[in-house]
């Protein structure tokens, strides 16, 4: 970290100073470096203010020797402790200078696995936190952002960051600085602990194969990826000898090494003796083919056979590597060679698209990335932006200008587009409105990344806000303008679907395109996406992205932030941000930019493109089974969470009270009382074997599996969760997440709020979303023609409360619930967002009024204790108020329903013989 200082040059009165807020005994020289070792986070905090106070720099002593070394080098060996295993989050949290090794030897003793950790002669946690590396278990289970869910570190400030949660999933919570510190070489923080994934371990197997040529090695790597259920530990290789590991229940690994092998014969390779795979792989952590200090060139898989053929053809290297992800491979190169035939070996690897390790990763990002990454480090910096007075006002000249842009008849200044592009699905009263100028100057429908840029850069010269929109399926003022300006409607024109790339496994995007036609589009090639939004047949690309949302997919590949390999980010000044590689992971290219993005609900740039991950579809099975009782569902739920291997694409339940509203309503329900639907998806073997332990799980806590006609059925209706709203009812969820081992016993609290807070229940419905965190969202019927009707949102602000007690939260910000930033984080992680926000966005363009601030047009700051009050009233109001009646109140008032469906069945006419 460097400071706002011309001069980083700690001076002596500083070095003095800091000896005596730690000791002496834990300040040294080493190298005419300034050595600390703090003995905790509050030791940490002083050492970091007063450096940087004082206009020094200072960096974690593990990053000494490269380009971020500052002049103060943190020795973090005494913050060694692994604090916690927690089985039941499947979590293990441990201080930075924490040996792996030592994380590993706790997780196993308890049965699980650390899933990818990384290589080299015993490495700690800041070791592997700091870059990207590819690690030993990286095919299966991804790299360091992909297994961390919360850092703490220490600022520029000397305060202290939390920025996840310890036992759930950081969906939906504002700015993602987990991913954002991790792989960030300590430029923005200096990491007290970690906390880390763990996985229930089964079994591990490795086998090795001799292969006949390093074509013929690609060939399988390259159909080990177009498998729908293959999905190795570790697949690495030193000359033709490869060494592939499976890891998880002993029936699913044995299903995947006789798969391996089908494919192994096909292509000539022989098997190597189970002694030899055994050796290579129990020692894989000081092997060359995952040396961190090794020149390493991340090249498209697809290009692996000519990558190695024009390295060999460079120097006699020695050549081993491994494969971390379906299109990538890192191959390592040692030996004795001169630098000049590393540097000639890199060029090779940048002619096939790739990059190398030894060439520092700016060179591989556009100007325009490298200014946003150095913008990035002031705002943690804490650095001051130029307050600037601007019009802020969409004039004629303005209008003429965005005509220009893209073209007139893309330009539109209706009164009726405008009203109609003020709010989304919000059932708000008109009232509502008035608190925001929420009501657009201009509609503009830009229909290429040059265009939007072109838009932001003129709304950026003159201060006026802009505010990006999807379809407006959500329900929290997202896409609602909150200071006017202009409403950039990506839905209309930026909606395509640009290629599919089934060689690399990749599909780009445009950000306005609905996720039901990317996903119909991937599935008519043989592919599906990750995971995708319940509302997928409207909810857009940019948007879901943006909110960094759950939904069906979610429990096998991730979030959509978890897919991303490559967006094109619009950013406040026009400037198009890339985030990653369009052809290979984003491995030691300092800086998680895929994931920066995700969470901040388009208040940090416009979705212009994407590039996601795609994975074989193989077979879709749908599962179903009854319980008499929803809270039944909790044992194969627990067991389903903590199996090493059955990995659905989708679990998901619906409450009786959901089915008994539906056929109220008049909409088509099976005739069950409470379902658990389990969605697999694979090739027939794997999904034979999942099948199987699903129906062990359910009979063993008394389901009862029935039709696959049901299962389809409600798989097929999916995105149609509020079907009984047909009969002119709001009906609205309460969104809340709460750790998976709680399941149960919250099962419980959202039927007792729905008897305290009076409500009119509809069901409880959710998702699993990941091994530890479930999504609830037991929903309500409201009167949205009555003001009074506002008084059911205390229901959302009553179980939102209740989720706190047990480690969960609502999820969410927009506009309306701007103020939650102060609730589900400490103070100095939410200051810090402020500040992201305010550096990055220093001209205040790109949906002000969201996230992290909620402002209304009369300056009243809708901050945590002005809206904390306001959701107690609301609640203390609602218990007073008679008990909601409107869905059947509803049901008499619109019973032409009826009369309808009367009138349909009496057009039936008997015709005549002729002779009548």
């Amino acid at each position: 970290m460097k400071s706002n200082a011309e001069c980083t040059k700690v001076s002596a009165d500083t070095l003095e100073h800091v000896c005596s807020l730690i000791g002496n005994s834990k300040v040294s020289e080493c190298e005419g470096k300034t050595v600390v070792k703090p003995a905790n986070a509050d030791e940490l905090s002083k050492v970091v203010s007063a450096v940087m106070a004082a206009g020094g720099s200072i960096s974690p002593l593990s990053r000494k020797g490269s380009h971020t070394e500052g002049d103060v080098l943190v020795d973090m060996s005494e913050m060694n402790a692994l604090i916690d295993v927690d089985t039941d989050a499947q979590v293990v949290r441990a201080q930075a200078g924490c040996k792996f090794s030592a994380i590993i030897k706790a997780v196993e003793a308890e049965g699980y696995t650390i899933g990818v950790r990384p290589a080299g002669a015993d490495p700690t946690v800041e070791d592997w936190i700091y870059t990207e590396s590819e690690g030993i278990g990286s095919y299966k289970y991804g790299t360091v952002k992909d297994s961390v869910i919360n850092i703490r570190a220490v600022d520029a400030a000397g305060k202290l960051l939390e920025t996840g949660y310890d036992e759930i999933g950081y969906y939906m919570s504002g700015y993602n600085m987990i991913q954002t510190l991790a792989a960030s070489s300590g430029r923005l923080a200096i990491v007290t602990e970690a906390t880390f994934k763990i996985h229930p371990m089964g079994v591990t197997k490795a086998v090795g194969y001799e292969f006949p040529s390093v074509e013929k090695m690609q060939e399988v790597f390259q159909a080990i990826g177009q498998s729908p259920s293959l999905k190795p530990l570790q697949i690495s290789f030193n000359g033709m000898l490869s060494i592939i590991a499976f890891q998880g229940a002993e029936e699913f690994v044995d299903a995947d090494l006789e798969a391996l092998d089908a494919i192994m014969a096909e292509a000539g390779a022989v098997k190597a003796e189970q002694s030899v795979a055994d050796d290579k792989f129990g020692n894989i952590g000081v092997g060359a083919c995952v040396n961190p200090e090794a020149a390493t060139m991340y090249v498209p898989l697809r290009n692996m056979a000519t990558a190695i053929d024009a390295f060999n053809g460079v120097a006699g290297f020695d050549i081993a590597g491994n494969v971390p992800d379906k299109s990538t491979v890192a191959i390592k190169l040692t030996g004795e060679v001169s630098d000049a035939d590393y540097d000639a070996a890199a060029d090779k690897a940048e002619e096939l698209g790739g990059r190398s390790s030894t060439r520092c990763p700016s060179k591989y990002r556009d100007e325009a990335t490298n200014k946003f990454i150095r913008r990035i480090e002031d705002a943690y910096m804490g650095r001051p932006v130029e307050d600037v007075k601007l019009s802020r006002q969409v004039t004629p000249a303005i209008i003429e200008r965005l005509k220009a842009i893209v073209g007139a008849v893309n330009v539109s200044v209706s009164g009726m587009d405008k009203v109609l592009y003020s709010h989304d699905m919000a059932p708000l009263p008109k009232e509502a409105g008035l608190a925001f100028k929420n009501i657009p100057d201009v509609i503009v429908r830009p229909e290429t990344v040059e265009q939007i840029s072109q838009v932001m850069a003129l709304a950026y010269e003159h201060g006026i806000a802009v505010t990006p929109r999807g379809n407006a399926s959500w329900g929290l003022g997202g896409c609602m303008p909150t200071n006017a300006g202009i409403l950039l409607d990506m839905s209309s024109k930026m909606k395509h679907v640009v290629e599919i790339d089934k060689e690399n496994l990749t599909v780009k995007v445009q950000g306005g395109c609905t996720w039901k036609n990317l996903l119909e589009a991937c599935m008519k090639e043989g592919y599906i996406i990750g995971s995708y939004p319940s509302s997928f047949p409207s909810g857009t690309i940019g948007a879901w992205y943006s909110t960094n949302g759950m939904g069906i997919g979610s429990y096998k590949y991730g979030s959509a932030r978890e897919n991303v390999v490559n967006a094109e980010i619009i950013v406040d000044d026009g400037s198009v941000v890339n985030t990653g590689f369009p052809d290979t992971g984003s491995y030691r290219a300092s800086f998680n930019l895929n994931q920066f993005f995700s969470g901040a609900e388009g208040t940090l740039g416009v979705i212009g493109t994407m590039t996601f991950r795609l994975h074989p579809m193989g077979q879709i099975r749908c599962l179903a089974y009854e319980f008499d009782n929803l809270k039944d569902m909790d044992g194969p739920m627990q067991e389903l969470v903590h199996h090493p291997s059955v990995r659905p694409l989708h679990v998901a339940w619906s409450d009786y009270k959901h089915f008994e509203n539906q056929k109220r309503a008049g909409c088509h329900a099976p005739d069950v009382k409470n379902l658990w639907l389990v969605t697999l998806q694979g090739d027939e073997k794997h999904n034979d074997l999942e099948e199987a332990a699903v129906d062990a799980m359910a009979e063993k806590a008394g389901g009862r599996k029935i039709a696959g006609e049901i299962a389809e059925h409600e798989w097929e209706e999916r995105c149609y969760e509020f079907r009984a709203r047909r009969v002119g009812v709001g009906e609205i969820p309460a969104e809340v997440i709460v750790p998976t081992v709680h399941w149960g016993a919250f099962t419980d609290e959202c039927y007792q709020g729905f008897v305290n807070m009076k409500m009119e229940a509809g069901g409880v419905i959710g998702v699993l979303v990941d091994r530890n965190t479930t999504l609830f969202m037991p929903y309500y019927f409201k009167d949205d023609e009555m003001l009074t009707g506002m008084l059911s949102f205390g229901f959302n602000f009553y179980l939102g409360d209740v989720a706190m007690k047990y480690g969960g939260r609502t999820t969410g910000f927009g506009v309306f619930f701007a103020w939650n930033t102060d609730v589900i984080h400490n103070a100095a992680t939410a200051s810090m967002e402020r500040e992201i926000k305010t550096v990055l966005d220093p001209h205040d363009v790109v949906s002000p009024g969201h996230v992290v601030c909620g402002m209304t047009r009369f300056g009243v700051d809708m901050n945590k204790g002005l809206m904390s009050m306001g959701s107690t009233l609301i609640q203390v109001v609602k218990k007073i108020m008679p008990a909601d009646r409107t869905f059947a109140y509803n049901l008499e008032r619109f019973r032409y329903d009826d009369l309808e469906h009367m009138k349909t069945l009496d057009r039936v006419h008997k015709l005549g013989d002729g002779t009548e």
